[in-house]
């Protein structure tokens, strides 16, 4: 009888043994799967608020009025030419100013068409080393900060429709429903107001070392 006991308690001891390692190793489970920490940034508000944008506009403001003006240069000189073929009287003179004009109309033409793509160009250049910038610097601050995992939120857009559009309102609406990321976040977990300031401290560090 004393025998049968000492194998019960010992089968006992046993589990009550196995069954404790696997609550340790739970714990230790647990304890390894830390939570995510979680942010979210706008990247639009973030790139409005970039004084490096401010400043690139500016440029590209500058560029226009270079633009504008050598336009400018360009179309008075094919007034002047215009107005040179009224006054002539001699046909050969005629058709020689026309013929200048003609040049000058398919040049302008074709400058124009090069300066679209060239602001094009510049534009689009603008817009992807503002957001590998942007994309950078929310890897840097997620690491100061230790977070895991950085969303881009649209949660605050108004689904909207524009009436004058090609496409029907109803699609407007389910194309925005669909593509929205976002339904909601907190506002504790938004990161975007301490990305700008820290992107613009960084750009006006790199300015005054230039």
């Amino acid at each position: 009888m004393m025998k049968r006991d000492r194998i019960t308690i010992a089968i006992c001891l046993l589990v009550a043994g196995t069954a404790l390692g696997l609550s340790f190793k739970a714990g230790a489970a647990r304890k390894m799967a830390a939570p995510t920490v979680v942010a979210t940034v706008d990247i639009n508000r973030v790139r409005e608020g970039l004084t490096e944008r401010v400043d690139a506009q500016a440029g590209l403001i500058a560029l226009a009025q270079k633009i504008e003006t050598e336009n400018a240069e360009r179309l008075g000189r094919i007034e002047e030419l215009q107005a040179e073929i009224t006054d002539a009287v001699d046909p050969a003179r005629q058709e020689e100013l026309q013929q200048e004009l003609d040049l000058n109309l398919v040049r302008a033409a074709a400058w124009r068409e090069y300066i679209k793509q060239q602001v094009d160009i510049e534009k689009s250049l603008l817009l992807q080393d503002l957001f590998q910038k942007i994309t950078d610097a929310v890897a840097e601050l997620a690491e100061v900060e230790g977070i895991n995992l950085v969303l881009v939120s649209d949660a605050g857009r108004v689904v909207q429709t524009v009436p004058d559009a090609q496409m029907a309102r109803e699609m407007q609406v389910r194309q925005q429903i669909s593509t929205r990321r976002i339904v909601y976040a907190s506002p504790s977990v938004d990161i975007t107001e301490q990305l700008i300031i820290r992107m613009n401290n960084s750009y006006a560090k790199e300015q005054g070392t230039r």
